[in-house]
């Protein structure tokens, strides 16, 4: 190997690492395919190693890129921070952050951010989490957005994260139903027909996440998209749905709902907010963080 080393080779190489995918983290470097390829080639050269192997359509990293990268991933990320520390953070300078956010934190959140006026000259857009926790590290990696808050744990040792909001589940039926008011048993529960939600995640938005007791299979009238579905076709029928307590009581009024606890023994609805590691002590990635818990 030679004695110096191009260190702008170790960072592509990470970010390749991280993607698994040269045209990944060609996009993300705002570098050619054959840029990267070219980069790859002559790192893997100086160290006198492969480094990723052909896996099907995609590529591997190996035993020797495992290595160099879990030796020189905390210590890029070190620099990466201490750049941020230099460089500071001013809320006068114009500047949109993006933040992925589950529907309920949506409608929650998007009101409190456009009443916020100590906001500076900065803006906070949101958008919704994508259908997967893949896709979501995928958009996160790629600096798509600065963070996310969503339902749920989500274990990557590669990221962050936070407590946001303990939300609750809640059951949501019609105010004039014929056979629930104000309160529901076990026997009325199973009875109903039920609207439910598309799983966007492995038991996500189903009941089972919200409870360690074993449900039996209900019958279903419809399955929706979105909660706001929900409440709209719970409103109009005598089905009966299990969602988010924050946004039912938010919307439980324009939609003529009862919103009544749950027959049985519930845990919380947990959204946590999730960052990459290379943003911990980030000044703006920060200062976004602290603004959107300080919201709730």
């Amino acid at each position: 190997m030679k004695s110096k080393l191009d260190l702008n080779l170790l960072i592509v190489f990470l970010e390749v690492y991280r993607l698994r995918s040269i045209t990944l983290a060609s996009e993300s470097l705002g570098l050619t395919q054959p840029g990267v390829s070219g980069v790859l080639k002559r790192l893997q050269a100086q160290l006198g190693t492969a480094l990723f192997v052909r896996k099907g359509r995609g590529i591997s990293p190996t035993y020797a890129a495992i290595q160099l990268a879990s030796e020189i991933e905390p210590a890029f990320t070190k620099v990466e921070s201490a750049l941020g520390n230099v460089s500071g953070f001013d809320i006068q300078a114009h500047r949109v952050f993006t933040v992925y956010v589950n529907e309920a934190m949506m409608h929650i959140v998007r009101p409190k951010i456009e009443a916020d006026e100590s906001m500076g000259n900065c803006s906070i857009q949101l958008h919704l989490t994508p259908n997967n926790e893949d896709e979501l590290f995928h958009q996160l990696s790629l600096h798509k957005a600065e963070l996310a808050i969503d339902f749920g744990y989500l274990s990557n040792p590669s990221y962050s994260y936070d407590a946001f909001y303990d939300d609750v589940a809640v059951m949501v039926c019609r105010k004039d139903h014929p056979n629930i008011q104000n309160t529901v048993t076990r026997e009325q529960f199973y009875a109903e027909k039920q609207v439910l939600i598309q799983r966007r995640r492995t038991d996500l938005l189903e009941a089972n996440y919200f409870t360690e007791e074993s449900l039996i299979p209900r019958e279903l009238s419809c399955e929706c998209a979105s909660m706001v579905s929900m409440m709209a076709l719970v409103s109009d029928s005598d089905s009966v749905g299990i969602m988010s307590g924050l946004l039912a009581n938010k919307y439980a009024k324009h939609f003529n709902l009862q919103v009544i606890p749950l027959p049985f023994t519930s845990k919380p609805l947990k959204h946590f907010m999730v960052w990459h590691k290379r943003n911990d002590h980030n000044p703006a990635n920060k200062w976004l963080r602290n603004k959107l818990s300080t919201l709730l």
